[in-house]
């Protein structure tokens, strides 16, 4: 679900932007293209970009809340399940650790310099490093991933099943069964 959910999330933000472009190319009715020659076309495109990155800023602040959650789910279900992996535990705990970062760290910064650069001319210093924390951001979403699907892939693998596993409960029970017999036989004859 965690992987899913977030596939679907990076898609979305991505084609936020690129449906400005596409939306502008062709608006769909006679209407909409009149008043976007009014308006003119690149003046509307810096807008509707800018209205794009809002949606992405919302879509990635409420999804990296939804996977703060996810991740204490996960880890409590590893931690308490029957018997805790300590490989599964540290992938799914650096996975929750990724989202905290991208959460705390990154997307208030990728959100108020994305901001600003709207104003900005190309050429001006920040832009510079708006793409590096984007970049981070999207390596870190990246790197998420991968250990999501790895996690994912171990906890898809059966173990094999030890074919005399019957046999040594039985034996395990008989022992156990033939000592407390032998401890009841020997403290009723002390007695």
């Amino acid at each position: 679900m965690w992987l899913g959910a977030g596939i679907f999330a990076d898609i979305a933000v991505t084609q936020n932007f690129q449906t400005v472009d596409r939306f502008l190319s062709a608006p769909g009715s006679v209407g909409a293209a009149v008043e976007l020659n009014k308006i003119g076309r690149p003046r509307e495109r810096e807008i509707l970009r800018r209205n794009a990155g809002e949606e992405n800023n919302f879509l990635f602040e409420n999804w990296e809340r939804m996977e703060i959650i996810l991740g204490i789910a996960l880890l409590a279900t590893l931690f308490f399940g029957e018997r805790p992996n300590k490989p599964m535990l540290a992938a799914a705990l650096s996975m929750w650790l990724i989202v905290l970062i991208q959460h705390f760290a990154l997307s208030p910064q990728v959100t108020e310099m994305g901001r600003k650069i709207a104003d900005l001319p190309p050429g001006d210093p920040l832009n510079k490093t708006f793409w590096i924390f984007h970049g981070l951001y999207s390596g870190s979403e990246i790197l998420k991933l991968l250990v999501g699907f790895g996690l994912a892939f171990r906890l898809s693998k059966k173990s094999k099943a030890d074919p005399n596993q019957f046999a040594k409960e039985f034996e395990a029970q008989q022992t156990l069964a033939a000592k407390t017999a032998a401890r009841i036989r020997t403290g009723s004859s002390l007695g």
